[in-house]
C-alpha cells in the first residue's frame, strides 16, 4: 500500500473523530474519563526505518517486542515503527457484569486486589471487547454489545481501553497493537494462573485493528477458547504472514466476519482475505445495504435517531462497522444467520450452495453462536479437526439493510415451459408473493436487473427476507415484466415477437438450522400452474398463480377448481 493511501485512511478517521470530538456530550462515564483523547499530547514522534538486524525493545514484565525483515513488505507493510510506551497507550481493563451492568471496575494483573475486590467471577466465561483505529470505550457500540453479553448470560464482560494509542498516524497505531496485544496476553495468563480460569472460557471480541489486538494476544495464551474478528482491518495486514495478523492458530476457533472489504484503493477498510476458521461474507463483505449514502437519507436518520457519533460512523464507514451490528444481533436475536460455503457469491445467488447439513462444512453460524455451526454437531469427528478442515472456506449470506439484520434464506427455482409458440430466451423482471398460514411476503425474483431467460431451462435464485413462513408455502402469485432495451435490437418485440413468460412450476426452499440427526435443513415446496395446460402463459405485465399440489392433481377445466 502506498504512503499517500495509508495517509488517506488516517485522514478520514481523523476527520470523522474531530466531528465527534466537537460535538460529544460529556457524559458522566465512572471509570472511563471522557478526556482520555488529551493523552496524544504525550505522543513521541518515531520515524520508520529498515532494519539491517533484528531490533528489540522489551516491556518489564510483558516481554519483547522485535521487527524483523518478515514484518514488511514494500506494498503491503512499507514502514513499521515500535509501540509507544506503555504510560502513553495506558491500556486498561474495565470489568462489568450483572452486578455492576453500567458500572465498570478497573482490574489489574499488577495488583491482584483490583481483582479480588471487584466482581469477577473466575468460574464464568470472560468476553473481552476490543475497539479499534480512533475509536474509545465511550463508544456507543461497545455499550451496546457489552448489554447484549450480559443480558445472554452471567458472565464477566471486560472492555479493553486503548484509546491512548488508538489515534492517528495510522502506522502508529499498527504497532500500538501490538503492546496492547502483549498487555492482554499477560493479563488473561495471569487469571489462568492465578484464578483457575478455564482458557477454554475466555472469547476476545476485536473490530477492525482490535481484531489483529486479539489474534496477538492469543498467541500468547496456550488453548484460548475463541477470537471473534469483526472486520479485521486491511491496510499493513493483508497478504502478511501469519504472525503479523489475526490467523487461525490464535485460538481453538478463529471467526471472522467481513463487511468492508473493497480494498483501502476503494475506500475499504476491511480485510478480504480469510484469516480464521470460519470466515464469514454477508453480501459478498464488500458493499452491505443501506450503505449507500447518495441513494438513501441514512445520515440525517441516523443523526435524528442516534445522534452525532453514529451518524459519524455512517457518513465515513458504515460498511466497516456493520460487522459490529451483525454480531451485536446475533447474541439474542432469534433469527439464524445462516450462510453457506460456497466458492462464490454468485453461486451462492444462484442457488448451488443451498445445503446445511450436521457435521458437514456446508453452513456454518455467523455471529456470536458461531461455537454451535452445524459442522461441529458431528460427535465423531473432533470439532478442531473440523475447524481445521474449514480454514480458507468462505461462508456467504444475505442481510437486511437495517434493523433487523438478520433474513431468512429462501431459493426459489423457476422451471420454465417450452411451447411451440415461445420465443428461444426473453428477458425481464419477476416479481413473486409467497403465501403461507404465517403470512404473505413479497419478493423481488430480479433484484439486480433485468434476467434473460431461456425456455426449457430452470433457473434458482437464493433470497432473503425477515419473514419465516416455516416452508409452508400455499400458493405463488408471479409477476411478469418483458424489458426492450433500444440499446440491443434482439431483445426489441412489437409485433413479430412472443414476450410473453411461459412457467411450469415454482419450487420454494427455505433453509432452516438442523438438529442432530436431521438429514438436511430444507423446508421444500413444488407448486404449479393453475391452468387447463401444465404451464402457465404469463404475458408482459401480466400475472399467473401457482399451487402446492398441483402437480400432483388434475385440473378440473369445467369448475377451474382442484379436482
Amino acid at each position: 500500500m502506498c504512503c499517500w493511501e495509508t495517509r488517506a485512511f488516517a485522514l478520514r478517521h481523523s476527520l470523522a473523530a474531530f466531528v465527534v470530538l466537537l460535538f460529544f456530550k460529556k457524559a458522566d462515564a465512572g471509570i472511563l474519563d471522557s478526556l482520555v483523547w488529551a493523552r496524544s499530547d504525550k505522543i513521541d514522534v518515531t520515524i520508520p526505518w529498515l532494519p539491517f538486524e533484528n531490533e528489540n525493545r522489551c516491556y518489564d514484565e510483558l516481554g519483547c517486542l522485535n521487527i524483523t525483515r518478515s514484518w514488511y513488505h514494500l506494498i503491503h507493510r512499507p514502514f513499521n515503527v515500535f509501540p509507544l510506551p506503555r504510560s502513553v497507550i495506558n491500556t486498561r481493563f474495565i470489568l462489568y457484569t450483572r452486578l455492576n451492568p453500567t458500572e465498570g471496575q478497573l482490574v489489574r494483573a499488577q495488583d491482584d486486589k483490583s481483582i479480588n475486590r471487584s466482581n469477577f467471577d473466575p468460574k464464568k466465561k470472560t468476553k473481552f471487547i476490543i475497539h479499534g483505529f480512533i475509536d474509545t470505550p465511550l463508544s456507543n457500540w461497545v455499550g451496546d454489545m457489552r448489554d447484549e453479553l450480559i443480558k445472554a448470560d452471567d458472565m464477566n464482560v471486560i472492555v479493553v481501553d486503548w484509546a491512548g494509542g488508538s489515534l492517528p498516524l495510522y502506522t502508529q497505531a499498527t504497532a500500538n497493537t501490538r503492546l496492547v496485544g502483549l498487555e492482554l496476553g499477560y493479563f488473561i495468563n495471569h487469571i489462568i494462573k492465578n484464578y483457575t480460569v478455564d482458557p477454554a472460557d475466555v472469547h476476545i471480541i476485536g473490530h477492525s485493528l482490535g481484531a489483529h489486538t486479539a489474534g496477538y494476544a492469543g498467541a500468547l495464551v496456550k488453548g484460548l477458547g475463541r477470537i471473534t474478528g469483526l472486520d479485521p482491518a486491511e491496510p499493513y495486514f493483508q497478504n502478511m504472514p501469519s504472525h503479523v495478523r489475526l490467523d487461525p492458530s490464535d485460538a481453538e476457533l478463529v471467526d471472522v466476519i467481513h463487511t468492508d472489504g473493497k480494498g483501502i484503493f476503494f475506500l475499504g477498510y476491511g480485510m478480504s482475505q480469510p484469516c480464521g476458521h470460519l470466515d464469514f461474507y454477508p453480501n459478498n463483505g464488500k458493499e452491505q445495504p443501506g450503505c449507500d449514502i447518495t441513494q438513501t437519507p441514512l445520515v440525517p436518520l441516523t443523526l435524528i435517531r442516534d445522534g452525532l457519533e453514529e451518524a459519524s460512523r455512517v457518513l465515513v464507514a458504515c460498511n466497516h462497522v456493520r460487522a459490529i451490528k451483525l454480531f451485536t444481533d446475533s447474541i439474542n436475536g432469534r433469527c439464524p444467520y445462516l450462510a453457506h460455503q460456497c466458492k462464490s457469491y454468485q453461486h451462492f445467488l444462484t442457488g448451488k450452495c443451498f445445503t446445511c447439513k450436521p457435521g458437514s462444512q456446508s453452513c456454518a453460524l455467523m455471529g456470536y453462536h458461531a461455537d454451535s455451526s452445524p459442522g461441529l454437531l458431528d460427535n465423531e469427528v473432533s470439532p478442531s479437526t473440523k475447524l481445521q478442515d474449514a480454514v480458507g472456506n468462505k461462508y456467504f449470506t444475505s442481510t437486511g439493510r437495517e434493523y433487523p439484520y438478520c433474513h431468512r434464506l429462501y431459493r426459489v427455482s423457476l422451471e420454465l415451459a417450452k411451447p411451440p409458440t415461445a420465443e428461444i430466451w426473453v428477458q425481464g423482471f419477476i416479481k413473486a408473493k409467497l403465501h403461507s398460514p404465517q403470512g404473505v411476503i413479497h419478493m423481488d425474483l430480479t433484484p439486480s436487473g433485468d434476467m434473460k431467460l431461456e425456455h426449457g431451462s430452470t433457473y434458482s435464485m437464493v433470497l432473503s427476507h425477515p419473514a419465516d413462513l416455516g416452508g409452508n408455502i400455499k400458493k405463488v402469485e408471479l409477476n411478469w415484466e418483458y424489458d426492450m432495451n433500444v440499446l440491443e435490437p434482439r431483445t426489441l418485440c412489437l409485433f413479430w415477437c412472443n414476450d410473453h413468460l411461459y412457467v411450469k412450476s415454482v419450487a420454494v426452499e427455505e433453509m432452516e438450522m438442523p438438529g442432530r440427526g436431521k438429514r438436511d435443513a430444507k423446508f421444500s415446496s413444488k407448486l404449479c400452474a393453475r391452468s387447463k395446460r401444465d404451464y402457465a402463459d404469463i404475458a408482459n405485465r401480466g400475472r399467473a398463480v401457482f399451487v402446492s399440489d398441483g402437480c400432483c392433481r388434475q385440473y378440473n377445466t369445467s369448475s377451474d377448481k382442484l379436482s
